[in-house]
Order: C-alpha cells, then sequence, then structure tokens
C-alpha cells in the first residue's frame, strides 16, 4: 500500500488556529475582553475533527491508508514537544513546588504521557479553580481528549467507509448531523448531573470533533464566489470572536453555547473548502506564523504562567509588566520547541538509525517511571527543611477526616445519595442536638466545634456540601447534590428535628455572585433560610465571613521562607470580606433567634489577622480554610459567644428570645468579643 497522499496546505486553518491559542493565552492570562477564551480549546477540536477527517477519507478514497503511518504520524507531531515541556518543567518545579503540589504534578504527567490527563483533572479539580503548581498540566485534558479522539476516530472511521463509501451522500451527513446534535444534546443534559463530566471527558466532547468532520464532508457544497466565502468567514470569525468576548468563567459549558464557536469554525472552515479562488487573509503571515507555532504555544504558555507567578512577589506578578514578560517567555519558548523539537520529529522517521516509535515509547516507560516514584515519595518533601514541610502537610485530601468527607460533607460531583444520615443527622436522645449546615466554611469547624462541645451534653449534627451556599431557595446547577441538601435542610428544621443551627459559608463569594445590584439577591435568600428558623423557634448562630487570603497562605509563607521575596501586601485579608461582615451583620439584625458572631471581628485587629497558630502550622491550608489547628484556635477565642448562646438553649424559649432581643443581638455579640489577637 502506498504512503498517504499529501494534502495541500491551508493557510486559513493555521489562521484558525491561530485565533484558537491567542483566545486561551488571553484568557489564561487574564486580559481583558478574553473573559471567553476558554473556547479556543473548543475550535482546536473543530480543527482536530475538519484535518483528521480529511486525512483519513482521502486516505481510505485513494486506497492509501494506514493505520500504523497514522498513530506513527500523530505521535510524533504531538509526543516529542509534549514530553519536553513536562520534563522542563518538572525541573522548574522542583525548587518552586511545595511537596503536595509536585506529588500532583507526578500524578498529573503520568496521566499526561497515558494520554488520561483529563480523566485525571476531572477526579482531581475544577478548571476554573485557583493555579497552583499541582495544576501546571491542567491544560494537558484537552490533549488527552484528542489523543482519545485519535485513537478511535480512524477505527469508527474505517467501518463507517465500509457502509457508506462517500461519506457526502445524504444518508451518511444525515447520520452524521443527527449523531452530532444528539451527543451535543446529551452533553447539555450532562451538565446538570455532573458539569465537570461534561467538560472533561471525551465521549461528552466528540460532537464538537464531528462538528468539524460535517465541514469537510460539507466540501461540494461550499461556496465558490468571493463575496459569499467572505461572508461565511466573517460570520463564522463574528460567532468564535464572541463567544471568546462574552462567555464567562460561570457561562453554562460546554453543552449548547459551545455551538456558538465550534459552528462559528465550522462556518468560516467551510467559507476555503474550495482551493481554486481561494480568497487570501490579512496578515497571512502573522497567522501563518502563529498557526504553526500554536501546539507549542499552547504547550507552553500555561507552565510559564504558573511557575512565573510563583516565582514572582504578588505584587510583581500580577502587574502587566511581568504579564508582558510572561507571554514573551512564552513566545520564545514555543518557538525553540517548535524549530529543536517538533519540527524536526514530524518531518523524519527515523532517528540515528532508529525508528522513532520505539524511541517515543522507551521515553514514554522512563517518564512514567520517574513519575510513580514521584508520587510514592509525595513529592520528595525532603527536599526541605522539616518545619517547611510541616508548613505544607496539609491539603483538600488530607483535611478530608476532619470535614467528614463523603458522608457529612459531599463533594459537588457526589449524588445526594452519598450523604449518611444515620451518621450525621440522626438526633441524640437525652442531648441538646445542634446542627452544622453550610458548605466548606461550615465544614471546617467539624472537628473544633465536636471537641469544644461537652459530648455528655451536646450532639453535633452536620449536613454540609462543598460549594452549595445554605439557600434554600437557591436552585443551583453545578452541584449534584445541592438542592437535595438545601431541601433536606428546609424539611429538617420545619420538623424542628434539633435544638439549634451553627451556620456558616463563604458569604463573601455569595455577596458577589448572588447579591449584585439591583437583585441583592442574598438577602432574600438568606432572610428565606433564616425566616423558617424564626417560624420555627429554631435558635441560630450565624458565623460570619472567614478570614480569606488573596493567595495560598501555606505555599506563600513557604515560598517567602524559602526565596525571601518580598511578599507585599499579599497576606492581607480581602477587603471584601469585611464588607460581607457587615453585611451579614444587617441582614441578621432583622431576626431575633439570630445571634451574629463576626469571626473577623473575634481575631482581627485593624483588618491583620493572625497567620500562624505557631511556627510550622497556618491558620488556613488555602486560602479560606482553616486547618485543624486554626480552627481549634477560632472556636477557643468565639468561646464566649458560643457559651452565651448554649446558655440560652437551657432557658425557656421565651426568655431565650427576649434575651436575643436585648439590644439588637450584634451590639449583644460585641460585648461579649474577647481581646483581639495581635
Amino acid at each position: 500500500m502506498t504512503r498517504t497522499k499529501v494534502l495541500e496546505y491551508r493557510p486559513d486553518i493555521d489562521w484558525l488556529r491561530a485565533v484558537a491559542v491567542v483566545s486561551v493565552i488571553g484568557f489564561h492570562y487574564e486580559l481583558p475582553g478574553f473573559g471567553g477564551g476558554f473556547v479556543g480549546v473548543d475550535l482546536f477540536f473543530v480543527i482536530s475533527g475538519y484535518v483528521i477527517s480529511r486525512l483519513i477519507w482521502t486516505g481510505i478514497q485513494s486506497d492509501s491508508f494506514s493505520f500504523i503511518e497514522f498513530y506513527e504520524r500523530r505521535a510524533r507531531r504531538l509526543l516529542p514537544a509534549l514530553y519536553l515541556m513536562i520534563v522542563v518543567t518538572g525541573m522548574v518545579a522542583w525548587f518552586l513546588a511545595p511537596p503536595g503540589d509536585y506529588r500532583m504534578f507526578f500524578g498529573s504527567a503520568i496521566s499526561t504521557v497515558l494520554f488520561s490527563s483529563n480523566v485525571f483533572f476531572w477526579s482531581q479539580t475544577g478548571y476554573f479553580d485557583l493555579p497552583t503548581i499541582g495544576k501546571v498540566l491542567i491544560h494537558t485534558w484537552s490533549l488527552s481528549v484528542e489523543e482519545q479522539f485519535y485513537f478511535l476516530f480512524p477505527v469508527v472511521t474505517w467501518l463507517w467507509s465500509r457502509l457508506f463509501p462517500d461519506p457526502t451522500s445524504k444518508p451518511s451527513l444525515g447520520l452524521v448531523i443527527l449523531g452530532t446534535i444528539a451527543l451535543c444534546v446529551l452533553d447539555e443534559l450532562w451538565i446538570k448531573q455532573s458539569p465537570s463530566t461534561a467538560f472533561y471527558i471525551a465521549p461528552l466532547r466528540a460532537w464538537e470533533f464531528l462538528i468539524g468532520s460535517i465541514a469537510f464532508f460539507l466540501h461540494r457544497w461550499s461556496p465558490v464566489g468571493s463575496v459569499t466565502r467572505l461572508a461565511f468567514a466573517a460570520a463564522g470569525m463574528v460567532s468564535m470572536l464572541l463567544a471568546v468576548v462574552i462567555f464567562r468563567a460561570e457561562t453554562r459549558f460546554p453543552g449548547l453555547h459551545a455551538l456558538v464557536p465550534c459552528v462559528g469554525a465550522a462556518v468560516y472552515i467551510v467559507a476555503f473548502n474550495q482551493e481554486k479562488g481561494r480568497p487570501g487573509l490579512p496578515f497571512s503571515e502573522l497567522g501563518a506564523f502563529l498557526g504553526r507555532l500554536s501546539y507549542s504555544l499552547y504547550l507552553w504558555h500555561w507552565p510559564v504562567f504558573v511557575l512565573g507567578r510563583a516565582a514572582l512577589p504578588l505584587d510583581v506578578a500580577t502587574s502587566a509588566a511581568a504579564t508582558v514578560g510572561l507571554l514573551l517567555c512564552s513566545l520564545l519558548l514555543a518557538y525553540l520547541s517548535y524549530v529543536i523539537v517538533e519540527r524536526p520529529a514530524r518531518a523524519r522517521t527515523v532517528w540515528g538509525g532508529v525508528r522513532g516509535s520505539p524511541v517515543i515509547a522507551g521515553i514514554a516507560a522512563v517518564m512514567v517511571a520517574v513519575g510513580v516514584h514521584g508520587v510514592a515519595h509525595d513529592g520528595y518533601a525532603d527536599r526541605f527543611p522539616q518545619s517547611q514541610a510541616r508548613m505544607l502537610r496539609y491539603d483538600s485530601r488530607t483535611m478530608e477526616p476532619f470535614y467528614r468527607a463523603h458522608s457529612c460533607f459531599l463533594q459537588p460531583d457526589e449524588p445526594a445519595s452519598a450523604y449518611d444520615f444515620e451518621a450525621c443527622l440522626k438526633p441524640a436522645a437525652n442531648k441538646r442536638n445542634i446542627l452544622l449546615a453550610g458548605d466548606s466554611l461550615a465544614a471546617h469547624y467539624a472537628w473544633a466545634l465536636r471537641s469544644y462541645l461537652s459530648s455528655d451534653a451536646y450532639h453535633l449534627l452536620q449536613l454540609t456540601s462543598g460549594g452549595c451556599p445554605p439557600f434554600v431557595e437557591l436552585k443551583l446547577s453545578s452541584s449534584r447534590n445541592c438542592n437535595d441538601v438545601n431541601q433536606l435542610l428546609r424539611d429538617q428544621i420545619k420538623a424542628h428535628r434539633f435544638d439549634a443551627i451553627i451556620l456558616s459559608g463563604n458569604w463573601r463569594a455569595y455577596l458577589e455572585t448572588y447579591g449584585r445590584p439591583p437583585a441583592r439577591r442574598v438577602d432574600g435568600y438568606l432572610n428565606a433560610l433564616l425566616a423558617v428558623a424564626q417560624e420555627t423557634g429554631v435558635p441560630v448562630l450565624l458565623l460570619g465571613p472567614s478570614i480569606e487570603f488573596p493567595v495560598p497562605l501555606a505555599s506563600t509563607l513557604f515560598n517567602h521562607e524559602q526565596t525571601h521575596v518580598p511578599i507585599g501586601n499579599s497576606l492581607v485579608p480581602k477587603d471584601a470580606s469585611f464588607e460581607a461582615d457587615d453585611r451579614l451583620r444587617e441582614i441578621a439584625r432583622a431576626y431575633p433567634l439570630v445571634q451574629y458572631v463576626s469571626i473577623l471581628d473575634t481575631i482581627c485587629s485593624k483588618r491583620r489577622c493572625p497567620l500562624t497558630i505557631d511556627a510550622e502550622t497556618p491558620i488556613v491550608w488555602d486560602t479560606i480554610h482553616f486547618t485543624p489547628e486554626g480552627s481549634r484556635f477560632v472556636v477557643s477565642q468565639l468561646a464566649p459567644q458560643l457559651d452565651a448562646f448554649l446558655r440560652r438553649l437551657e432557658q425557656p424559649s421565651e426568655t431565650g428570645t427576649n434575651e436575643l432581643m436585648a439590644g439588637d443581638g450584634p451590639a449583644a455579640t460585641r460585648n461579649l468579643t474577647p481581646s483581639r489577637v495581635q
């Protein structure tokens, strides 16, 4: 069998690649006007669907397609440059990454080499979470989706060609379009069930590749007139750029919203399908240059951003000058990678007398072995002094027992059925039953409250869900369990199955998400919950906003001790938390049975809050969640307010209500506030 036919070069495809990679970089680098730049990944999926369909069908119809040649060509095209990026990133991260982050890096590197990093990050994190060194390879999720597509699509296409030798026939094209629509609808429906699954998992993204295939199949119907072709191209470009400019991280995505950039990309491709009379593009050399570099640019831009910012003080890292510098560094590394590795690997099948595929396989095996060793040794914590390593000993994994994760505290992707009603919400006889309710900022008090409350007199129940506002009237699509958890909370309050509620949440975030004028919806949501408790006669201890730092506290303290770079105001709590504190105080004032406690007033002085509990223990382990020691410290500082609240539970309800009404609640709380921590 002859080698696969060499296809004509299409400069418009490189232009589309340039648009895609610039969009992604603009989004990741937080440039103005790129709020929806993440759709650049979807553009890449459409491009891949078009290019691979064109390559395979041309080979099949000329009887020159070879599975072995196809897979080898893909490996040489993608893997050498990818491996170089992983190795260099790992070497730099050795000097910057805390042990937990470095362990996660090795885990993600293994999954990337094994074409499964989308599954790894789906199980580990959210795409729009804070960038950390542990997530320095998160951008490879899309490469794994493409690689999984490359494995399966040639086989499916070959089988399809046995049924439909002409893929552009009406039956063939109709079935492909119908399948694409079905998969898109399934993706949209899956967002409600599990947003991260809809985002990361390859089968739910397959329809985007199929849109690229459809663009190839429409070749015979593509426009030929210059005016019509330019109109198609302009319409497609406008559709793509609208998504880049208008979409936001909180946009329901992918699903139906992803049709906007994907269909736009397909329309753009169709505009240039006919080779004869193909119009030129403005700035064609620039577009071709960025398009050729697009893969290397995509590989390098995110590690440069994450590691560059980690190495710089916060005040410098977030400056415009630093952003420009990181962009130029990404461009330089991408160019070097393209010239030294990517282009030669694509051009040669034999390196030093050895075929490229065995060399690539050998390098992959070594990288997996190194990654396994790094995971097994917990990110080589012995790189640093013991005191520094202990500063970083807490992460989401080690905190799970303190939160009572997967039973009393659910993650957003866990169904409500995972909640253990018997262990977490069953009242105890002959004790005061107190319910701790809210999100992760309620769960981080659980361990300390269980230690503080006398087990002879009190029983702490827990109903908490990550990222779930305790708003009984809010319907949230980004969590599998939040709506059910809040309905359960409402039912339990109305049934008066406990003596009191301790309520906490990420109030600052919820005020920004749900409380923007003119709606000011947080007041309504929180009022609805407090009104249910008031009507039922259940006292509520409402805990105000927690300390929140603009950067992860533990790793910032670690980096400061390690590198002695200045940290400026990066460890000053966010002003928005104090503003949220005032807002919550006003809301609580209207309810006699609500006692408001300001965490910030209690433990901070003049907006300066404690950073550590001792030399080896930060008060929070990320930006906002208390360490076990931090939680215990805060609860101990709240002892006068807690004790006053507990005493009221012992009194008859009328007396307790009158006492809570004395003053206006917050004033009484202020009188109970202990000396502030310096």
